[in-house]
């Protein structure tokens, strides 16, 4: 588990101890514990479905070329770089 995602987890589900009804119990009760299990486990699978890929490397040197013959006088490299991001992103999320 990724440390970004164990952060998440325990930012969205804190523990909460339930409370106990044999007080000689040496393992508190998480009230959380599963919600938190299933957040990480949809944090992780989403960190996977972002992930880029050596597959997307043409479609990403294919937008940068198409936006620089798009704009031949060029645009500063934050500018450049953000409309490759949005064409690349609108692209995935057709898909």
């Amino acid at each position: 588990m990724s440390k970004k995602a164990e952060e998440a987890a325990l930012k969205a589900y804190p523990f909460i101890p339930l409370p106990q009804y044999d007080l000689r119990d040496e393992n508190p009760t998480d009230g959380n514990k599963i919600h938190r299990r299933i957040f990480l486990e949809g944090y992780e699978q989403a960190e996977k479905d972002l992930a880029l890929t050596w597959e997307d490397i043409p479609l990403i040197e294919e937008l940068i070329n198409e936006v620089h013959n798009e704009y031949p006088c060029g645009l500063s490299a934050q500018c450049f770089g953000e409309e490759v991001l949005r064409r690349f992103n609108e692209l995935k999320n057709k898909n």
